[in-house]
């Protein structure tokens, strides 16, 4: 896909405006730190041939899109953080148990949701589609 820096720019301007982005973190579940770096990352800008660009914006828009979009990989994670709480929370054996199984969990999570998510061609392309919009950026 070829793409010009001027087609960049306007996919990057098109991007949800900061309050709509604010809006979709504070409805989220996430700790308020989660919450302030995520809207720290909404106002990340560059200056490409005399314009600003939101970048954050961009990618904060891309990310929440595939969250909503490819749900199974956030699934996958959240079942298996779930899990390893509840693991923990077994008097004596518990920490030290979920120590131990949470990073397997993690793991067989994401590959769960990835494999689900993955076998849908949309992601890919949505991903790659995103990278090589910025690539345009970095040959000026």
């Amino acid at each position: 896909m070829e793409c010009t820096v001027e087609a960049v720019i306007k996919d990057i301007n098109t991007s949800l405006p900061a309050r709509k982005l604010n809006q979709l973190i504070e409805r989220t579940n996430l700790s308020a730190d989660l919450k302030a770096i995520m809207a720290d990352v909404a106002h990340v800008t560059i200056k490409v041939g005399g314009k600003v660009l939101a970048v954050g914006r961009k990618i904060l828009t891309f990310v929440l899109d595939l969250v909503k979009t490819f749900p199974a990989i956030a699934m996958g994670t959240i079942a298996a953080l779930v899990i390893t709480a509840v693991v923990g929370s077994i008097p004596i054996i518990g920490a030290p148990l979920a120590a131990f199984v949470g990073p397997i969990l993690l793991a067989l999570g994401i590959t769960a949701g990835a494999l689900k998510d993955l076998t849908n061609e949309n992601l890919q392309y949505r991903i790659n589609t995103l990278v090589d919009s910025f690539k345009v950026l970095v040959e000026l």
